[in-house]
């Protein structure tokens, strides 16, 4: 696997560079758009979450007097979108390159790797506004430096899930529509918009479906980690890690398997 994705560094990042230079050429606000989507959907949701619902968010690690639902929710949000993006985009981006995989013999995780590459800088925007929510409200510790490789085991689980579901998507057109309809009952089933404790106060028997979501992990480690500034046990990362990279490993080695003849399908 590594010795594939090396051999084809090349063909990924043209491919990056590609989708770098097309994702929003036709936008007057171009890479602001990046910001302001998942920002427009944050202050949505902490209105009606923190003000209707009135659902409070933990206390803050830096000072347990204050709480901060929106950066609270920020911190999953951006979790979560590491997540659903790179599954999304791996089947759409297997489906936009069919014309080019029929006419040109190359490896198609190319295209897909180069596509999650451009997704990661959009994160990594997405990042520094967390970073600059927590500084203004003076929540700040060395445990935020646990956050890269949380978000990089998210990535590998996502990442790995997308490969094998872009193979799907391509012999199957309904795949990308179930995905969509799982991905956003899976999104209220992670404690996105509502601290874990939550739920195993008001509905202890959902409190187990919530726990047993993979994404949960994530979602919870980070939450650690930028919002409460507590490290998790010593576990904890080591697993995740281990984890999405077992996932990226075995979607990978379906998707070489299962990609030779690719072309005629899309």
């Amino acid at each position: 696997m590594i010795r594939d994705l090396y051999q084809q560094r090349a063909l990924i990042w043209a491919f990056a560079n590609r989708d770098l230079a097309t994702r929003y050429r036709t936008s007057a606000l171009g890479w602001v758009w990046s910001l302001l989507q998942p920002l427009a959907t944050l202050l949505v949701y902490a209105a009606v979450f923190s003000l209707v619902f009135r659902i409070q968010a933990p206390p803050l690690g830096a000072d347990p007097d204050r709480t901060s639902f929106a950066a609270f929710l920020f911190t999953g949000m951006v979790t979560w979108n590491v997540f659903s993006s790179l599954i999304l985009l791996s089947m759409s981006q297997l489906k936009s390159n069919g014309d080019l995989l029929r006419k040109v013999h190359f490896p198609a995780f190319a295209p897909i790797l180069g596509a999650s590459i451009v997704q990661m800088i959009q994160v990594a925007l997405e990042v520094l506004v967390l970073i600059a929510m927590f500084g203004w409200q003076r929540n700040v510790g060395w445990t935020w430096i646990l956050a890269i490789p949380i978000l990089l085991a998210t990535a590998l689980f996502g990442q790995g899930l997308g490969f094998m579901l872009a193979i799907a998507n391509a012999r199957f057109g309904d795949v990308a529509y179930i995905v969509t309809v799982v991905l956003g009952a899976l999104y209220f089933l992670t404690p996105i918009l509502y601290p874990i404790s939550l739920v195993e106060e008001t509905a202890s028997w959902l409190a187990i479906f919530v726990q047993a979501n993979p994404m949960s992990w994530f979602v919870e480690s980070m939450h650690d980690v930028m919002y409460s500034l507590q490290a998790p046990a010593w576990w904890v990362i080591p697993a995740l890690l281990a984890f999405g990279a077992a996932v990226f490993w075995f979607g990978f080695s379906v998707f070489q398997r299962t990609s030779e003849d690719i072309g005629e399908l899309l």
